[in-house]
């Protein structure tokens, strides 16, 4: 269980448009083929205003792309390549945004390997290709493609600027909204048999997946310890609780109510609306996603939030905060109990991301992004998610099941 953190910060960066720039003269004599199939960009080069017209022609609405300029990201992804663009209208009336997202295959090929290993590129493709609605706290998607057979992938995606993602420093004001929108979308996905047949979630049901999660993390105790000694116990017992009662644990998994799990939930996904309000709240990276509990995400995010208490008992205007949302917007039937029992489940995969995630990593890239915010990484990354799991003992609850 990696992590794609490709846009830390949409903030307005990089050139502006540039009227000099070579590719605004029109595209010449005819427009590109409608009905050909169009190739997917490898690089930046590669994303002409042929190919613009030719993938963004469902929402031109009869304008045209004349000229467009990249740039790679400033922030590179960690499973993909990221490019900014800047489009040039015919027309100013167009109603398409004039800067995009281009989320590419990675050129890196152990990276390409790794995605390729984890199913990551036909997942997000195949979750921005139908989940739509502008109602969504997701970037909108205006094309997306993939080829099982080379690999290559491309997104191409709303810019949030200027929204911004506060990374660690999100505030508990920001956590409170991100609790209340996870609720709204977790209601509209609720039990809906839409997530259980999406070929971009993963399911309950998978042979692979949750088999290989129990592997990866048990691989992962020997650095837990090796790093932290003794101050992970709790957490590495919730691993093994997790090995040894996998059967029982999935049987209960799948009775519980589902809905469009994000699963990996935590403030490095987020985009809020700036200082002056211009913005809105959005979710990126759709690469592990699950027909799930809701819960997760919820145990996910204040795992991962500094700025909020990580005793559960100090949690309870937050779990209540998203039990009232849900039921505003219809969901019944979803109690305090029901919470508590999902939500404990959620701390046992938050954690066990984070095992995968510190043995598959370089810690000092991890130590680097908390250092930025005068944060100890052990204390984000591990240190908060045990004391969490000491308190709601979730290995007895695991072991009782």
């Amino acid at each position: 269980m990696m992590f794609d953190n490709p846009i830390t910060n949409h903030a307005a960066t990089g050139p502006i448009w540039d009227p000099a720039y070579s590719a605004m003269d029109k595209p010449a004599g005819t427009r590109p083929d409608r009905d050909a199939k169009p190739a997917i960009p490898l690089c930046a080069a590669h994303i002409t205003t042929a190919w613009l017209n030719q993938v963004l022609a469902p929402h031109l609405a009869g304008y045209a792309v004349i000229g467009c300029q990249t740039k790679p990201h400033a922030v590179p992804g960690q499973t993909a390549d990221i490019v900014e663009l800047w489009l040039h209208y015919d027309r100013a009336q167009c109603p398409l945004p004039v800067r995009m997202i281009a989320k590419l295959g990675a050129t890196d090929q152990t990276t390409r390997d790794l995605a390729r290993t984890f199913r990551l590129y036909e997942r997000e493709t195949a979750f921005y290709g139908s989940v739509t609605g502008d109602d969504l706290p997701i970037a909108r998607c205006f094309h997306a493609d993939f080829d099982p057979a080379s690999y290559d992938a491309v997104l191409l995606l709303e810019h949030l600027a200027p929204s911004y993602c506060p990374s660690f420093n999100i505030s508990p004001g920001q956590v409170r909204l991100a609790v209340g929108e996870a609720a709204r979308l977790h209601a509209r996905f609720w039990n809906d048999p839409f997530v259980q047949e999406h070929p971009g979630l993963i399911q309950m049901t998978d042979p692979e997946y949750w088999p290989n999660s129990v592997k990866a993390t048990t691989a992962a105790i020997p650095k837990i310890k090796a790093l932290l000694g003794d101050a992970c116990q709790e957490s590495i017992a919730v691993a093994e609780a997790w090995a040894a009662n996998f059967d029982a644990i999935m049987r209960y998994l799948r009775s519980r109510p589902f809905t469009l799990q994000h699963a990996d939930f935590h403030p490095k996904q987020l985009f809020f609306p700036d200082a002056d309000g211009q913005g809105r709240f959005a979710i990126i990276d759709f690469q592990f996603s699950i027909a799930g509990s809701g819960a997760w995400d919820i145990a996910r995010l204040l795992h991962m939030s500094p700025s909020t208490e990580s005793s559960p008992s100090c949690q309870a205007d937050l779990f209540a905060h998203y039990l009232a949302v849900l039921a505003d917007c219809g969901v019944r039937d979803y109690g305090w109990d029901d919470f508590a029992a999902d939500f404990k489940l959620g701390l046992m995969m938050t954690q066990l991301i984070n095992f995968v995630a510190v043995d598959q990593t370089d810690i000092s890239v991890l130590q680097r992004e908390c250092d930025d915010f005068g944060l100890d990484w052990r204390e984000v990354w591990l240190l908060r998610g045990e004391r969490m799991i000491r308190e709601l003992n979730v290995p007895g609850f695991l072991r009782a099941l």
